[in-house]
This record gives structure tokens, sequence and C-alpha cells, in this order.
């Protein structure tokens, strides 16, 4: 068997007769916050792909695994028209994790029920839905399913040929389905797993910019879950894996800080960790090569080779550094495009929005859910409406009511200075806003890089309305390239 890192989670197993590829995110940048660290090589994806894939396995729903650019990549020839079904399909069969779980507007993209109709958009249509703890038999290889210890489905999977069986963990979280599993006596045997280093984060750094105020019991829980993992899988070899991104804003804002508050444990504090407990690991970047055969997993000739990265310079990056400071939200500066509507239009779009979502139905239940939002606006022509806009540019506060579907000025200043009797707040551009609105930003765990809060803004930008818009965008874009 030969596996062939793509960076992240993404790989390419070969095993002698299908060409099996993980949780493709092709593209050095995921989205504007987002990228590859280390990054994609120039070309590789071309070199490693060029002879095309036989299955696509997707371990669950998030960006990063379900990535649709990359996705748009893998049909090849299809011809793919927006605005209808796809007309030509790909040959590549898709594999990924199904249940019963309702679906959850308010989480990470549309949910897990949305991977169907989204892969039949882009042309695929030999889709093998699986539940985790299913075997699906390939024709020279069988994939065994676990289930993650999550709320939606989600699956690492074991890949058994005749002479080599190794185990990709993707983002899961060690369910006692799989610890049981391995404690049998016909427990199957693994010559290689990659195993996740990045499971437990630190909560609102990203959604809150919220400092970190014990590291050391953040890192604790980081460690203890991924001793679990490898006390619980006993390969051979172990690879730290699903770890191979910054955070890198596209604009003039430096974001580094997020890189040194939000990494618990690296890849290689995982390897230094793996060598205490007396196991035998190794690390793999973008384009290199690991063969398993005869029990043996090892660093091999490739696309990269063994020796070219540094990984102690690479993962210093994105080392935990709990006395790096948080910087507050400025909407002044954080912020995205140009206002061309009114703030109070804007608003009103957003009250809209929110009907029929979760926070709407709990606001009906309760007779509540007022926030204030306070927006940044540009301050030009068009940006003042009616006359009362920020002029040279400022920041003004609203009460948004769902239940009477108002919008009510309160006055200048941030939203949190208008905060009388517990409502939420959020702060963000206008400009920021309308892009959000526009679907020209996507609104994934890093929107508090470009809004301060985000209970009533993540209700509305969940909803299946923008994940269809962001679907009819990459095909647009796929067609156009």
């Amino acid at each position: 068997m030969r596996l062939t890192s793509l960076g992240h989670a993404a790989v390419l197993v070969e095993t002698g007769t299908e060409r099996i590829l993980f949780d493709p995110w092709l593209t050095q940048r995921l989205d504007r916050f987002w990228e590859h660290h280390p990054p994609l090589p120039d070309g590789l994806v071309r070199q490693v792909l060029d002879e095309g894939v036989d299955y696509v396995v997707l371990s669950h729903h998030h960006y990063d695994h379900h990535h649709f650019p990359s996705l748009l990549r893998l049909v090849d020839g299809a011809d793919v028209d927006f605005d209808d079904s796809p007309r030509q399909s790909s040959g590549v069969t898709c594999v990924y994790p199904a249940g019963p779980v309702p679906p959850q507007l308010t989480a990470s993209g549309l949910g897990h029920q949305a991977i169907a109709w989204t892969l039949r958009r882009f042309g695929f249509e030999r889709l093998h839905p699986v539940t985790p703890g299913d075997t699906v038999t390939l024709g020279g290889a069988t994939l065994r399913t676990f289930p993650s210890a999550v709320s939606f489905p989600e699956m690492s999977v074991l890949v058994e040929t005749a002479d080599a069986a190794v185990m990709l963990c993707g983002d899961a979280l060690l369910h006692e389905a799989t610890v049981a599993a391995f404690q049998r006596d016909d427990a199957p045997r693994l010559d290689a797993v990659f195993v996740p280093a990045h499971s437990v984060s630190p909560p609102g750094v990203l959604t809150e910019r919220r400092p970190l105020t014990d590291p050391d019991a953040v890192r604790a829980r980081a460690v203890a879950n991924f001793d679990r993992y490898v006390g619980t899988l006993p390969a051979t070899v172990t690879v730290p894996s699903s770890f191979g991104w910054r955070v890198s804003g596209d604009g003039e804002r430096d974001y580094s800080w997020c890189n040194r508050t939000m990494f618990p444990f690296t890849p290689t504090e995982a390897l230094a960790r793996l060598d205490e407990l007396g196991r035998d690991g190794l690390l793999w970047g973008p384009g290199q090569v690991i063969e398993v055969a005869d029990g043996k997993a090892v660093l091999t000739d490739g696309p990269v080779g063994p020796d070219a990265y540094d990984f102690d310079e690479v993962y210093a990056e994105v080392r935990l550094e709990p006395g790096t400071p948080v910087p507050p939200f400025d909407a002044s500066l954080d912020r995205y495009g140009s206002q061309t509507r009114p703030a109070e239009e804007l608003l009103r779009e957003v009250l809209d929005r929110l009907v029929a979502t979760d926070y709407w139905y709990r606001a009906l239940d309760d007779g509540a859910g007022r926030h204030v939002v306070s927006l940044y606006e540009d301050g030009n022509e068009v940006a003042a409406g009616d006359g009362r806009g920020a002029g040279a540019g400022g920041e003004t506060a609203f009460l948004l009511d769902p239940v009477a579907g108002r919008v009510t000025r309160l006055g200048p200043g941030p939203a949190r200075s208008h905060v009388a009797g517990g409502e939420g707040w959020t702060e963000i551009a206008a400009s920021t806003l309308e892009a959000m609105l526009g679907a020209d930003l996507l609104f994934g765990s890093s929107f508090g890089l470009w809004a301060s809060d985000g209970v009533l803004l993540s209700a509305v930008f969940h909803h299946p309305s923008f994940y269809t818009r962001h679907v009819d965008r990459a095909l647009r874009e796929g067609a156009g390239s």
C-alpha cells in the first residue's frame, strides 16, 4: 500500500488495484483565513492525481474535508450547468457517512444530509453512503468504518488489503465502539494509524477572541485525548495527522496571533509524546510518501523527498504561546468589502433571514431574543441612505427585535456600550455584513476574525439558502476556470 500526503487530512491511498482519495482539500487556501501549512508544492496535486481516482472517501461534512472547489477538480470532463442537474457524471464513487441525525442548520455547513445533494450537483452520481460501523468491500481492499463520538455522522476508516492495514481517523473523536473493537481477541491488525493531533482546541479564540485562561488544562486535555487514541490503536507506526493548516488572512491584517493561541498540541509535540510512550511514530508533509508492506510503514521516495521538511521549524509557527495578546475586535479595521446599502436596510434583511432559524424559534418561545448590533459604516452617500448615516465613517448601534421584526436605532458607539437588559450583542463592519448577505464570504469557525460575536449571525448564515449559494458559486467559478 502506498500513501501520498496532499496536506492536512487529504491522503491518496493506492492499494495496487484502487486509488482512494480521502478528505480532499486540494487548494492552497481553504477560504479567506485558512491555508495549508506547510504549503502545497506547485504542481503537486496535478502530479499526484494525474491518473485520476477511483474512490473519494469523506470522513464528515466540514469544509476542510468536504471542500467544494477541490471536489470539482475531481469531476474529470463533467459538463455541469449550475442552473441544472449535472448532465455528465464522473466515474468516481464517493463514500461518505450518513445517519438519522436531524439537520442542524446552525452547525458548520448545512449538515451531513447535504453531502449527497452537493455531490450530485458537482457531477458525481456513484454515491455510497454508509452508517459509521459499516464495512465496504472494494475490488482489492476493504473499508471498515468506525463512528466518531460527535453529534453528527463522522467516521474513521480502516483500509485493509491482503498485505497491509492502515487506519485514517480524520478529525474523529475516539468512540467507545472503536475502543471495544480493538479490545476483542479478533481485533484488526494495524500497520499504520493516522491520529488527529488537534481534536481539542481552546474555546472561544476565533469565535469570541477570548484569551486563553488555563493553557495547562487545555494542553492536558489534548494530550489525554491523543494518549487514549494511541493506547486504543496499537499500530506499528503512528502518524500525528489532520494538522496541516494555519490562520493567514488574505488581506493586510495580521492574524498570526491566532496560531499562537489555539493549537495546544502540535504534531512535533505529539511525536515527542509517542517517544515517551515507547511507540514508533513519524511525521509527513504534502508530497511525501509512506509505503506499507511486511508489517512496516516507512517514508520513501515520492514527489517530495523523505527529508524535505524541517518539522520543528514548520510547527514552531503554530505552537501555543499562552502570553500572546489577543487583540480586541475593531470593526473599523477587521472588515471586508465596501458598503453600498444603508445600515437599516442590511439589518432588516438580517431579521428577515432569521425567520425559521433555531434562534428565531427560541425568541418566539421566550418572547425575547432581542439583540444589539453595531455597524461600522463606510460613510459614503449610499451608505448614509436617508441622510442619517455615519458621515465620515463611524459605529452606530441598533436594537433588533426578532419577535416584532423591528430595527431601532440606539445611537453612536459600539454595541456593547448600549446593552442594558442582558441582550446579546454583535459588532461588525457594514461592508462585511453586506458581503456576507451577498454570499461573498464563507461563514465558518473563523467568523470571529470579522465579527465580534456570532450567536445571531451564526443562525442567519448557516441557513440552507447560504449553503446553496456557495455551492452555486463554486460551480460558476469552476466553469470559469
